[in-house]
């Protein structure tokens, strides 16, 4: 699905990444997810309008794999999401990925976003609806420990930084604990 996706962006010049859940699944948390959600830019998308066949248009902001039923809902960087970061521009955040055949967001900017994503659900529906983003950054950093260091935080969106930092903590004590308890073991 996200290769059609692929091939019909380049055919429509249609700069985008997939960001939410299955950029998640990419970077190592496999997980539940029942869409795909693509970033891109408002006219550019409305430009390519209506869309048939494989991909085929439902609506201004969705459409859906007509093989697989998956709904793809797209999300506009160009817009403002009351969020305490914009929306990245996808032609600097994503990475094509040759196994899956599409562009994704990277691991770094998926992190930012996913905790400026909790921080604006917390503050507008409460935790219960929040905790999802934060397990998925918590997860995220964890399944990925090497890649992240204060040093590497330290470039992040300041309106982020600081809960990132400190995801990345809990992370590290995790993975430290985890491995006295096997050493323990053994």
């Amino acid at each position: 699905m996200v290769r059609r996706f692929h091939k019909l962006s380049e055919l429509l010049k249609l700069p985008y990444c997939i960001v939410g859940g299955m950029a998640v699944i990419r970077n190592g948390y496999p997980r539940t997810t029942m869409d795909v959600h693509v970033l891109t830019f408002k006219d550019a998308w409305r430009k390519a309008l209506p869309l048939k066949g494989e991909i085929a248009s439902n609506g201004l902001d969705n459409c859906v794999d007509s093989k697989t039923g998956v709904t793809i809902d797209v999300l506009f960087c160009d817009e403002d999401w009351g969020m305490p970061i914009p929306m990245p521009d996808p032609r600097k955040v994503g990475e094509y990925d040759e196994e899956l055949g599409a562009t994704f967001i990277g691991l770094h900017a998926l992190v930012q976003l996913k905790m400026a994503v909790h921080l604006a659900k917390l503050q507008e529906s409460g935790i219960e609806v929040a905790a999802k983003d934060l397990s998925d950054v918590y997860e995220l950093i964890s399944r990925n420990l090497a890649e992240f260091s204060k040093e590497v935080m330290e470039d992040y969106d300041p309106a982020v930084r600081r809960r990132c930092m400190e995801t990345f903590e809990r992370a590290v004590r995790a993975s430290r604990r985890e491995k006295r308890r096997h050493r323990d073991i053994d």
